[in-house]
Parts: structure tokens; C-alpha cells; sequence
């Protein structure tokens, strides 16, 4: 028979006397679900759970799997019960990740075992019934000869008294072994119910094993998918990312060759045109009412250039007419275009769209003042070199004139008018070194500059103009 199960003291001796094995496991688990039985309650799970610590400490030392099952699910019940969420999901996931086929194949182990200890304890009970049927036997005929003799009165009586004792014998002896089987028989019937219990419970687990294998597999599905899902968003996050580097750095050369084709334009065209021309495809002449025109040229220019070599003349050139440029912008008036030696600027053009910007002859006038400047400085340095340079001649006239972009190709900006005629007849009739205006602008400027009255003077096509030599402005 099962010994009767410890009380708590004795308990307690026990599990700390034994040493750290499988037998100290399964003690310490059995004690903790008969604290937990039927019903678990929080004053119970509060004594079984350092029991349930310990059970798992020592199947986790020992490797011991269907301790450590047995104890994770113990704790994930105590800690259910206690409210501790926290260590219920800690136990509640190890008791998932446990290999139930192992906790299976122990429980089958101990079934084997109390089935091959059945099987023995029947055939002691099959000998045990054997003895007890045979010494049945004996003492009947023990006790019909016993009677035979009673009923002879010429027999000894030593002899019925010996037979007596001898049937009181077999009677006590008889009496044991029925004892000794009855005892068998409840031994193998409580086997047999511990037998059939071990199986209830193994099928239970082998049905728990199912059935975590398909959480298991749900959950590695879901695991899966979730993977795939998170490769699939990554790589497309990559992929959008690399799309927008790809098309940051293109729109980053795009807009740096659009810079440069817009510099590039506005080096060909005044803004407003050059506007005009991206979002219309051509751009319409303008007539404007009062406008400064400039027009230089060099003096001597054949026969200077005669000393030069080309690369020379054209560096020379290019470095005056770069002067140029960079004078005429700081005063905000506008190139037109430069025709051999001869340069075209012109004041109150092309600037619709900056409204700060106004004809202002003033503008001009001192813009010419420090072309000439330049060129004597330069005219002095070459000098001392004993080089060749230019000298400048200066003609500016005021007047109305038409502007624009002539043409599909090539697109150049130009200005046509009597305006423009006669600024160049005032360049061709000046000095080197002089600024020769007409009266026209003379009357927009005489407050602001001494002038050199020339009278008048006969000009190509044009008849006898008033000429006036700009001297310097007024101090």
C-alpha cells in the first residue's frame, strides 16, 4: 500500500534531509498540488509557492524536464491566483516553451513500470491463490479424518488429539494466506487504480502536447508572417528611401543645370525677357519712351591690334570689357551686346519686373566716368610697360527706342531706334579719353555736371547736333 502521505513538519524534515534528485522533485511537486487542491486559494498558493521555487530549482539543477513542467505550471496557477501578472507571464511562457513529448514519454515510463509491477503482483496473487486453494484442500481432508476418527471409539486418542492440533494449523495457516491475498488483492487493485489514473493523465498531457504543439505552430506561423510582413515593409521602406536619395540627387542636378541655364540666359538676355521666353517660347519688342543709351569704342583700334598678336588682342579686349560689365552692373544698367571694339549698354530697359529700377541718365553718365578712368589707368600702366593700349571714345544719347529678341535661334537682345543712331554718332564725333553727350541728355543732367558746350557739330546722317563734353559732376 502508498504510505501515507507527511505532515507538514515531518514534511519539511524530509525534503531537507534528502539529497537534490528526481524523488526529492516529485515529492516536493506532489506536496504542492495537494496544497492546491481542488481549489486553489491565496493563502495556500502563498505556502506552495517557495515549495514550488524549490521544486524548480532543483529539476532545472538536475535537467530534470518533467520536474521543470510540473513546477513552471504549478507557479503559473500560484501566481494566477496571487495577481502577480507579471510573474504569471514569466512562468506562463516557460510552462509554453517546455517539450511536453519528454513530460509524455516519463509519464509513459511510469506506467510501463506499474504495469510490469501489476503483471508481477498478479502472478504472486495467481501462486498466493494456488496455496490457499491446495491448503483449502488439506485441512478438509484433515478435517474428514479427523471426524472419522471421532467416530471410532477403539482409536487412539493421542492421534485425534495430534490431528486436532494439525488441522488448527492448517486452519491458522489457511486463515494467513487468505489474510496475505486479501491484502495482494487491494494492493493490486489500488495499483490498478493508480494505473488507470497514469493513463487518464497521460492522455490529458498527450492532449496538452497537441495542443501546445498548435499553439507552437499557430504562433510560429504568425511569427512568420509577421517576419515576412516586416522584411516586406523594410525592404520597400529601403527601396522608397533609396528612390528618394536617387531622386533628391537628380533634382539636385537638375536644379544646378537649371541654374546654370538660367545664369546662362540672364548672361544672353535681360531678365524680363529671358522670363518670357521659358514660359512663352518668344519674346515680344518692346517700345519704351525714354531710355540713356552708351556706346564706346577704341580709337586707333587697326592699328594698334596691328602690334599685337590675336591671343594679345582679344586678352586685352576681354579684360577691358569685363571692366566694362562689372561697372555697368553696379550702376544697374544693361548690356546689349559688344560689335568688334565697339560696346552697347543702355539705361531704363528690360526692368518691368524690378520696379526699383529706373531710366536715371545720371546713372550712365557716371558709369561712363569710370570706364574712362579705367582705360587711363590702364592707358598709364601699358605705357610703362611699353606696351600698346587703347584709348576710349564715349557717346551717350537719350531718346525712345525699341527693344527685344529678334529670330527663333541664337536668341541675342538688341535695340533699334534713332535713339541708338545717334548714340553712336556722339561716340564716333568724341574724344579719347571724353564723354560726348547731345542735348537731350544734357537738359536731364545740367544740374547735377560741368559741361563743355561743343556747338554744333555735323553728324553722319544726322545733321548739325548740339554736342556737350561731360566735365565732371558738380562738387
Amino acid at each position: 500500500m502508498a504510505s501515507p502521505m507527511p505532515n507538514n513538519e515531518d514534511f519539511e524534515t524530509t525534503i531537507k534531509t534528502m539529497q537534490d534528485t528526481k524523488e526529492k522533485v516529485d515529492l516536493i511537486n506532489n506536496e504542492v498540488d495537494r496544497l492546491l487542491s481542488p481549489e486553489p486559494t491565496q493563502e495556500n498558493c502563498r505556502k506552495a509557492r517557495p515549495l514550488a521555487h524549490e521544486a524548480a530549482r532543483i529539476s532545472e539543477k538536475l535537467k530534470y524536464k518533467p520536474g521543470m513542467a510540473r513546477s513552471y505550471e504549478q507557479l503559473t496557477l500560484i501566481y494566477q491566483t496571487l495577481e502577480f501578472q507579471v510573474q504569471y507571464l514569466k512562468y506562463k511562457a516557460k510552462a509554453t516553451l517546455m517539450d511536453r513529448g519528454e513530460v509524455v514519454k516519463e509519464q509513459e515510463k511510469k506506467i510501463e513500470k506499474i504495469n510490469h509491477d501489476l503483471d508481477v503482483q498478479q502472478e504472486d496473487l495467481e501462486k498466493q491463490k494456488q496455496i490457499l486453494i491446495k491448503q483449502k484442500a488439506d485441512a478438509e481432508k484433515a478435517k474428514k479424518e479427523l471426524e472419522l476418527l471421532a467416530k471410532d471409539n477403539t482409536s487412539n486418542k493421542d492421534l485425534i488429539e495430534q490431528k486436532q492440533r494439525e488441522l488448527k494449523e492448517k486452519e491458522a495457516a489457511l486463515n494467513q494466506t487468505s489474510g496475505q491475498l486479501d491484502l495482494m488483492t487491494e494492493e493490486a487493485e489500488e495499483l490498478a487504480n493508480k494505473n488507470k489514473i497514469l493513463l487518464q493523465d497521460a492522455q490529458i498531457k498527450t492532449l496538452e502536447v497537441d495542443r501546445q504543439k498548435m499553439q507552437k505552430y499557430f504562433l510560429l506561423s504568425i511569427l512568420a508572417i509577421i517576419l515576412i510582413l516586416a522584411g516586406f515593409l523594410f525592404n520597400l521602406y529601403k527601396t522608397k528611401q533609396r528612390t528618394a536619395k536617387e531622386l533628391a540627387e537628380k533634382n539636385e542636378i537638375i536644379l544646378a543645370e537649371k541654374k546654370r541655364s538660367d545664369e546662362l540666359l540672364l548672361n544672353i538676355l535681360p531678365i524680363e525677357t529671358a522670363n518670357e521666353l521659358k514660359m512663352n517660347g518668344k519674346a515680344v519688342a518692346r517700345d519704351y519712351e525714354m531710355v540713356t543709351v552708351l556706346f564706346t569704342d577704341f580709337k586707333d583700334f587697326t592699328l594698334i591690334s596691328e602690334k599685337l598678336s590675336p591671343k594679345d588682342l582679344v586678352d586685352e579686349i576681354d579684360m577691358c570689357y569685363c571692366a566694362f560689365d562689372n561697372i555697368i552692373e553696379k550702376h544697374g544698367i544693361e548690356k546689349i551686346k559688344t560689335i568688334g571694339d565697339a560696346y552697347l549698354a543702355a539705361s531704363g530697359i528690360a526692368h518691368d519686373i524690378d520696379k526699383s529700377v529706373r531710366h536715371n541718365p545720371e546713372n550712365v553718365i557716371d558709369a561712363a566716368f569710370e570706364i574712362v578712368d579705367f582705360m587711363n589707368e590702364m592707358f598709364i600702366k601699358r605705357q610703362k610697360e611699353g606696351r600698346p593700349f587703347f584709348r576710349i571714345r564715349i557717346g551717350i544719347h537719350s531718346g525712345p527706342l525699341v527693344a527685344g529678341v529678334v529670330g527663333r535661334k541664337k536668341f541675342a537682345y538688341d535695340i533699334w531706334g534713332d535713339t541708338v543712331n545717334t548714340a553712336a554718332r556722339m561716340e564716333q564725333n568724341s574724344e579719347p579719353g571724353k564723354i560726348n553727350i547731345t542735348s537731350v541728355t544734357h537738359s536731364m543732367a545740367s544740374d547735377k555736371y560741368n559741361f563743355t558746350y561743343r556747338g554744333k557739330i555735323e553728324a553722319k546722317n544726322k545733321g548739325s547736333i548740339d554736342m556737350y563734353f561731360v566735365d565732371g559732376r558738380l562738387s
